[in-house]
């Protein structure tokens, strides 16, 4: 009667062995290995190398040179000569579109494990094979003959899979052009065991590394010196902590040995949520699943997520617009890009050698501002300007220094419209303020941030 589960075999002195006994013990052998095996980490199936054969691809052809992994049954292979692999795939015309997969015939009690000659049709697992091997012994006897087992593993569409295969993703064929080259997807990317063997990943990786290193050096050249921090140069700070402690954990992921893809997902994924906080939803949304059969999916999507994130919270909050004065009492103040009229929130900073009441009170009625086209205008027929409102105090977006005052312009002005048409600010003080200093500051709104 055949047994459902792999058992230890009870060796006892004076046994009539039998080769039962041996392949029962074998077998639970490898099977307390596997079981341990995946208990070890999820995803342990996959390529640890994985090489094609250029040039039978040219001839309609796909084989394999080289070859080294697990496949989901926990079975392990590795070969590093074509005769030792399967044997090439000859892909028909209709073949666009379509997956190649590595499949060995599946493990089931009582079905022979063995075949001793070569049948397309058999499910055993090895064929058997004889090499004269060696005495390992300092006291050799000899060669001898030795009987092995090699694994039947076969390239085949996945359209072809039954139930009575195990079997994994090797590449996605595109087409087979009418000249009988085979054209691969370079995009996808077969179950792997480590990211060193699939330059795609590699290539992710690489590439998040360096914006990562970009983004914190950017970050540290606007962060200010020592002083008084606001609370935009705050976030700034806990932002490049986050960015800082993902490249120490970049740099050591680089020089690991083995890199297993969903250990770097893994990471990437916390990336991803924690930039989410500079997000305007505060949380992550939509984040993609790990998917081990389909690697380049879940990582393009991971990486674009990751990509947006880091551009988002790059974006500055305030941004400093230089006044050039061009005549007495005018300064003009001109937007770098036409649409930050719309988007971002305007302030005027002001110092005086007056009272800060008496700055409140005085500056607004006196200040006129206006798109450039229209300053003179007003100026002469004494018209109002976009209108100012007094701070309690200063934006936390922007710098705040000891005795300046600030005041906000109104967007909700007529004359606001003409100003997204203008992109550059006029500034008409009619007033004496001693002392004065202005800075003029472009806010982004909380909607756009």
């Amino acid at each position: 009667m055949p047994m459902n589960r792999a058992e230890k075999v009870v060796w006892t002195e004076g046994m009539f062995l039998r080769p039962h006994h041996f392949q029962q013990s074998e077998n639970y052998l490898l099977s307390t290995l596997r079981e341990w095996g995946q208990s070890q980490r999820a995803y342990t199936w996959g390529f640890y190398d994985l090489e094609f054969d250029e040039a039978l691809l040219r001839q309609g052809k796909l084989a394999l040179s080289a070859a080294s992994g697990c496949l989901p049954d926990g079975t392990f292979f590795a070969f590093s000569q074509p005769q030792h692999g399967p044997a090439p795939l000859d892909l028909p015309a209709s073949v666009d579109r379509s997956k190649v997969v590595l499949a060995i015939p599946a493990r089931r009690n009582g079905r022979e494990a063995v075949a001793f000659q070569e049948s397309q049709d058999s499910l055993a697992r090895y064929l058997a094979w004889e090499a004269e091997v060696e005495d390992d012994n300092a006291q050799a006897v000899g060669s001898a003959t030795v009987q092995f087992g090699k694994l039947r593993l076969r390239l085949m569409l996945e359209q072809d899979l039954t139930a009575e295969w195990t079997a994994m993703g090797v590449a996605q064929v595109i087409e087979k052009r009418s000249d009988n080259h085979i054209r691969l997807d370079s995009d996808y990317i077969p179950p792997m065991l480590t990211l060193n063997s699939s330059r795609p990943l590699q290539n992710m990786f690489n590439d998040l590394h360096g914006l990562i290193q970009q983004r914190s050096q950017q970050l540290s050249q606007r962060a200010p010196g020592t002083g008084r921090f606001n609370s935009a140069d705050m976030v700034d700070f806990m932002l490049l902590a986050l960015l800082n402690r993902q490249l120490g954990l970049h740099t050591h992921l680089q020089h690991l040995p083995l890199l297993h893809p969903e250990t770097l997902y893994s990471h990437w994924l916390q990336l991803a949520a924690e930039l989410s906080t500079w997000t305007p939803a505060r949380a992550p949304d939509g984040l993609p699943l790990y998917d081990h059969d389909d690697l380049h999916s879940c990582f393009s999507r991971l990486s674009l997520l990751l990509r947006q994130g880091l551009s988002q919270v790059m974006e500055e909050s305030a941004i400093q617009l230089p006044l050039i004065q061009r005549s007495h009492g005018l300064n003009v103040a001109t937007v770098p890009e036409s649409s930050m009229v719309h988007e971002f929130g305007f302030v005027l900073a002001v110092k005086a050698s007056v009272p800060a009441d008496t700055l409140k009170t005085h500056f607004p009625a006196q200040m006129k501002v206006a798109p450039v086209s229209k300053i003179r205008d007003l100026v002469q027929l004494q018209l109002p300007g976009l209108a100012l409102r007094a701070m309690p105090g200063a934006p936390p977006q922007i710098p705040w220094h000891a005795g300046y005052s600030y005041f906000e312009l109104d967007k909700n002005s007529e004359l606001w419209k003409e100003m997204e048409r203008s992109g550059a600010f006029a500034l008409h003080l009619a007033g004496e303020f001693p002392g004065l200093n202005m800075e003029f500051w472009a806010i982004r709104s909380q909607s756009e941030s």
